[in-house]
């Protein structure tokens, strides 16, 4: 099936595609991805409902995912107290077998509150933060009901939520996209207009850009 090939346009050098799980690439090309975007979505959009204003984000962070090539994602805007969000559907958790799941990644819209939103930061660091909520679903769709509850239980206290988030960003990372989660990282802490609070509790949560550059050092010395 062609879909699973979608990996391979996930970089371009020289004018060619390439793609390595843990080939760290400073900045995607928006423009490579728009113009090649009639290829991507034809093998990397099965199962997929994609919002149309983030078509080229969403795409292009799929195309680093071809193992979700079979799974129903919807991608929808909603009004949530976080930037993004990923889950399984109620429904299909409770009756679905783990391989018929759906999906949903809920995005905020600009409401010109104290959150960070999608449309506020760049192309590169977009797919970052799109990239870690795929790798929610991919976590979710390892685990059985009981495992997916252990999952929320974690974000009953700090400490949980901290070691859970690390975990995908962590994941992120080691899917090549490192820098466009630390783009994104970076813009929400330090180039955004989201209050303290909130800056706060994302530094308590998930990996800071420090921790991150750490971690992509990590696994270009392993290469």
């Amino acid at each position: 099936m062609l879909i699973k090939y979608c990996f391979i346009f996930s970089f371009v050098f020289s004018g060619s595609f390439t793609y390595s799980q843990v080939e760290q690439v400073r900045t995607l090309d928006s423009t490579v991805f728009a113009l090649r975007l009639d290829s991507l979505r034809q093998i990397c959009s099965h199962r997929k409902t994609i919002l149309p204003e983030f078509e080229t984000e969403i795409i292009s962070a799929l195309s680093y995912y071809p193992e979700l090539d079979s799974t129903r994602i919807v991608f929808k805007e909603a009004k949530i107290k976080a930037s993004l969000n990923a889950r399984p559907t109620i429904g299909s958790l409770l009756f679905r077998k783990r391989a018929n799941r759906k999906y949903v990644i809920r995005i905020k819209p600009n409401t010109g509150d104290s959150i960070a939103t999608l449309d506020q930061v760049g192309f590169n660091g977009a797919v970052g933060v799109l990239g870690h909520e795929l790798n929610h679903i991919i976590d979710y769709s390892e685990r059985n009901f009981f495992q997916i509850l252990g999952r929320l239980f974690n974000y009953t206290n700090k400490k949980g939520k901290r070691r859970y988030e690390g975990e995908i960003d962590r994941m992120t990372v080691e899917k090549g996209l490192g820098w466009q989660l630390y783009d994104w990282e970076d813009y929400v802490l330090n180039k955004s207009n989201a209050k303290a609070k909130y800056k706060a509790y994302k530094i308590a949560v998930y990996f800071s850009p420090e921790e991150l550059i750490t971690i992509i050092e990590e696994l270009e010395e392993q290469n």
